[in-house]
């Protein structure tokens, strides 16, 4: 019989009630920029899977913080579910695909940043239709972009030892990252500083910088298919 006044340890339900903010936060960030059919509750239903997993497989001895570990756990556990939604149809894919192959192609022929126009007739589409096809694929262009880094990246340090090879990579990394963002317009850098380092919507940095949310999407897919370029020249990224 346990004694007056002490405590056990807690239970996985409060804990998951302790960290649901977390879930809820990386939901909001997702959702965001999916359609308004996707369900919120099911995300965090999802998230929580996520957020059990990062409970499981937390090691305070790694030097992480849980929030930063649980936060890619959640993440990752509602991409898989978005993935298996098959959200985006296989033409809308491909033209993706296409777009980005395109972009990489002309870079290596030009030596330079195609133009908006150069990119449209590669692609075969008159460069305004370009801007709004770069705007309705802006999920998949965002999310095949942070893959792609990802696997640049190498393990996660949390789960893996991360010797001194790995520590290498992830600077040299880190590096072309910050060299291809200085090759970007002033406002493609103020578009992705808002969103990945402050954390706001596209709603919000259109709000901002007094546009539309669809164009917000345009410039943060064209600044992404840049980098995505520059990374694959600098050897990051294979080449599709």
């Amino acid at each position: 019989m346990a004694c007056p006044g002490v405590q056990g340890p807690p239970s996985a339900d409060e804990r998951v009630t302790r960290y649901m903010g977390l879930v809820r936060a990386v939901v909001q960030r997702l959702a965001a920029n999916l359609p308004p059919h996707v369900s919120r509750e099911d995300l965090e239903g999802y998230g929580v899977v996520g957020l059990l997993e990062a409970l499981q497989r937390y090691d305070p001895s790694q030097g992480v913080r849980f929030e930063t570990f649980a936060w890619h756990r959640i993440r990752g556990a509602i991409l898989d579910h978005l993935r298996s939604l098959d959200l985006a149809a296989r033409s809308d894919r491909k033209t993706a695909r296409r777009i980005e192959r395109a972009h990489e192609r002309l870079a290596a022929q030009l030596g330079r940043e195609p133009s908006r126009e150069e990119l449209a007739a590669e692609v075969g589409l008159e460069p305004e239709v370009l801007d709004a096809e770069l705007a309705r694929l802006h999920t998949l262009v965002v999310t095949s972009f942070e893959e792609l880094v990802a696997r640049a990246a190498g393990p996660e340090p949390a789960t893996d030892s991360g010797g001194p090879e790995e520590a290498a990579e992830r600077g040299e990394l880190l590096e072309a990252l910050r060299r291809g963002l200085q090759r970007l317009s002033e406002r493609e850098r103020l578009v992705l500083g808002l969103y990945y380092y402050e954390g706001l919507t596209l709603a919000e940095i259109g709000a901002i910088l007094d546009l539309t949310e669809s164009r917000v999407c345009q410039i943060q897919a064209t600044a992404l298919l840049r980098l995505r370029t520059f990374l694959a020249q600098q050897g990051f990224v294979a080449r599709p």
